[in-house]
């Protein structure tokens, strides 16, 4: 993981925004740190917590593409645990 913050308490505008840059290409590996606090803290728990809810996404969209793509099973749906509001299809 790349360094993203300047202080422990601190959140990097940079970094963020390169964070979000990875994030839009798909690149699910990158993380904002857990060693914030307040403000800056809770937004990287949130942006860390999208990351992983769109990884599970995606690699739930893979998985039926799959299926009803190569296997024919068109009763196949998404399924991702945790998810709420729209990206529960709500």
């Amino acid at each position: 993981m790349n360094d993203l913050h300047l202080a422990p308490e601190t959140l990097d505008r940079r970094a963020l925004l390169r964070a979000l840059r990875a994030l839009k290409k798909g690149d699910f590996t990158t993380r904002l740190p857990l060693d914030l606090t307040g403000i800056d803290g809770q937004i990287a728990e949130v942006f860390n917590d999208i990351v992983e809810m769109n990884e599970s996404i995606a690699s739930e969209l893979a998985r039926v593409c799959k299926t009803v793509g190569k296997e024919g099973q068109i009763n196949q749906r998404l399924r991702v645990a945790g998810v709420v509001g729209a990206w529960a299809g709500e």
